[in-house]
């Protein structure tokens, strides 16, 4: 895993081209560490992405040959996974995964844990678990559910549907897909428009956005009362309308 910062952007890179980005124990601790470091590096918004021809693949089904796992070494392996997706739903920025070439199996449950997916029209996306006698992780039964429905969730994931990324967008299941030859310029110009934003209430949007399926209507006024009048009373409310009032960008430093 590769972690760098630009401004208030952090990039986390999946980075074994060699094996198209194919997970493992050690790849998973990487991201996790690299949202840790993301977190403490006071950024904005994160993004994820593959090194070379693809986001990730999934399972290096070739290491799981070559190694003969316990009963608990299987057991941590399929929750360092799932830990690795939550620590990406559950980040208190945004997260922006940019996938091109392929998001398969374990790959595309990383990108469904992102906020936004920007997709290369033509990339591949797929849960080919069953088809291959395993099964799917990261919460996908319920993220892609909440998407495209239940009804199409099956179809897609017990057919071990193949979705381009224009499919993908088309249905829901990715915020956009552009040519690739447009994938990082896409990907730079919504990072940028989240990262001028104000980081206090980037993360109240983001934690009440978690919360939606599981509270009232009423719940959500009173959270998002609670987070207004907290950000009220911060040097970046004040910023706020000032830059307004004087007609310029406003400067936040997330007090």
């Amino acid at each position: 895993m590769c972690y760098k910062t630009e401004g208030k952007v952090a990039r986390i890179r999946l980075n074994r081209p060699d094996r198209l980005n194919a997970v493992t124990d050690e790849l998973y601790e990487g991201i996790k560490n690299g949202l840790k470091r993301a977190e403490s590096d006071d950024t904005r918004v994160v993004v994820l992405e593959g090194e070379g021809r693809a986001f990730c693949v999934g399972a290096d089904l070739k290491n799981h040959d070559e190694e003969e796992r316990t009963a608990k070494e299987r057991r941590e392996y399929v929750w360092n996974a799932q830990r690795a997706c939550k620590a990406v739903q559950t980040h208190p920025m945004p997260i922006v995964a940019k996938v091109q070439g392929y998001a398969i199996g374990a790959g595309a449950e990383l990108a469904l844990s992102a906020d936004f997916i920007l997709m290369a029209r033509d990339a591949e996306m797929r849960f080919p678990e069953v088809s291959i006698g395993t099964y799917i992780g990261g919460g996908v039964t319920y993220t892609l559910s909440e998407r495209v429905g239940q009804a199409r969730a099956k179809e897609i994931i017990l057919a071990a549907e193949s979705l381009t990324g224009a499919e993908a967008a088309d249905e829901g299941v990715v915020t956009e897909a552009v040519p690739e030859s447009e994938l990082n310029e896409a990907v730079s110009e919504l990072v940028d428009d989240v990262a001028s934003n104000a980081p206090i209430p980037l993360r109240f949007a983001k934690e009440q956005f978690s919360r939606v399926t599981q509270g009232t209507r009423q719940d959500m006024l009173t959270a998002e009362a609670e987070a207004l009048l907290a950000c009220m009373g911060t040097d970046d409310w004040q910023e706020g309308i000032d830059a307004f009032t004087d007609d310029r960008e406003p400067q936040f430093v997330g007090e």
